[in-house]
């Protein structure tokens, strides 16, 4: 649903939709529709526990629903952050915290390559949101655009509550508001760094490659088709990323992967100057950038073991949730200009930027494939064998073992 927000944000900006807005205000509303409701992961979790996972999923559709439909009718800047901002971002987080969870449940072998198979269904409905709500900009206005988003997604939406199931109860899944025990393990802190520099990288070329493509003398038109292009990506590469994740680990690959998208984040977007260049970026940003939301269900049960996944989810989503919302914030501050003209420079800090977020958090995975590989290689001197069932809190590993580890052959592939 949030993956459209960039035809909707270069609209905005370009058409002044709501007097008296900048980019700043449209920034904001971007960070608050991907991250508040996000940071209240806790208290979601919570509510799957007294709820149950499916009314919880009510309650995320019909919210998705509600904020953009209302959103279709604001004509006051005030409004739209209510809106699109507050209520859609509640909407996405009732929704997508309980989802992610699921697959982990059923999956062990090919845990990651469900989970990217998944969560290329998301690549799939960007590029419909992105393509078709460009058309109903052009031939209706940006106001017809959000009313038949809302519509379709609800309708759909519906389908999969209907058809959705768990094994909470099989897993003892714990659903509490904070675990402490959690909280005080180096892993927790190293996932979290992880998440906060991959979302601002994530979320910075999302939203941007649109604005930027407009940038260089090209429509709003063509600039969707970049930010779909990302979405197409994502639908091939996601799965690409979890069958290789399956076969040599998540962690590891992901490591691989954002690297590479760093080095082209540096190489290949600050000098892109034609449109061909863009798309191919695009393309393959939006096949390597979103391998976290296959990776970090699978990542976490290693990490944590299965019963812990729930409770870790809502604590770690909560800072991805903070990334989240100044992420758009720091890509606008990072821009050069008003935001409206040409200049194909406007976003060069922009680039360096998220270079740099995705080269750090590949460095943070391999120290995690470190810790990992060091703990396993104690918990098995000590008898254990099923990582999934295992209680790591309590286990201590020794700084000097993790480093010499980062790159060594794993068990059991993390």
């Amino acid at each position: 649903m949030n993956s459209g927000f960039a035809i909707y944000f270069a609209n905005y900006l370009s058409q002044g939709t709501f007097k008296g807005a900048d980019k700043m205000d449209y920034s904001y509303i971007g960070g608050m529709a991907f991250g508040v409701g996000i940071f209240f992961s806790p208290v979601i979790t919570v509510l799957m526990g007294v709820l149950g996972f499916r009314s919880v999923l009510i309650i995320g559709n019909c919210l998705q629903f509600a904020s953009l439909m209302l959103a279709s009718w604001s004509t006051k800047l005030w409004q739209l952050y209510l809106t699109q901002g507050l209520m859609q971002s509640f909407g996405l987080a009732f929704i997508s915290i309980p989802t992610i969870t699921i697959l982990p449940q059923f999956f062990k072998k090919k845990r990651v390559l469900a989970g990217g198979i998944g969560s290329a269904g998301s690549g799939l409905g960007g590029i419909v949101f992105n393509l078709a709500m460009q058309k109903v900009v052009d031939t209706k206005n940006v106001h017809w655009a959000l009313r038949a988003q809302s519509i379709i997604a609800f309708g759909l939406t519906w389908i999969a509550i209907v058809l959705v199931k768990t094994k909470n109860s099989k897993h003892n899944i714990q659903f509490k508001l904070f675990d402490f025990g959690v909280i005080k393990t180096a892993p927790f802190w190293l996932l979290i760094f992880f998440i906060i520099t991959c979302i601002f990288g994530y979320v910075i070329v999302l939203y941007t490659l649109a604005n930027f493509t407009t940038s260089l003398g090209y429509t709003e038109r063509e600039g969707s088709y970049v930010s779909a292009t990302i979405q197409i990506g994502s639908c091939v590469g996601r799965p690409l990323m979890g069958l290789l994740s399956d076969k040599y680990g998540g962690a590891t690959v992901a490591s691989v992967g954002y690297f590479i998208a760093g080095i082209f984040c540096l190489a290949m977007w600050i000098p892109a100057r034609n449109l061909a260049t863009v798309i191919i970026f695009a393309l393959i940003m939006g096949a390597i950038m979103g391998a976290i939301y296959g990776m970090i269900a699978p990542v976490v049960a290693r990490l944590f073991g299965i019963s812990k996944m729930n409770v870790v989810f809502s604590q770690i989503w909560s800072f991805m949730g903070v990334a989240g919302l100044f992420s758009p914030v720091i890509g606008v501050k990072l821009t050069k200009g008003s935001g409206v003209g040409i200049d194909p420079t406007r976003y060069v800090n922009c680039s360096i930027f998220t270079g740099v977020c995705f080269i750090v958090c590949s460095a943070t995975l391999l120290i995690i494939r470190g810790y990992v590989n060091a703990r396993d290689r104690m918990m098995e001197k000590e008898g254990h064998t099923d990582s999934d069932l295992a209680d790591y809190t309590g286990v201590t590993v020794p700084f000097g073992s993790v480093f010499p580890l980062c790159l060594a052959k794993s068990h059991e592939k993390i």
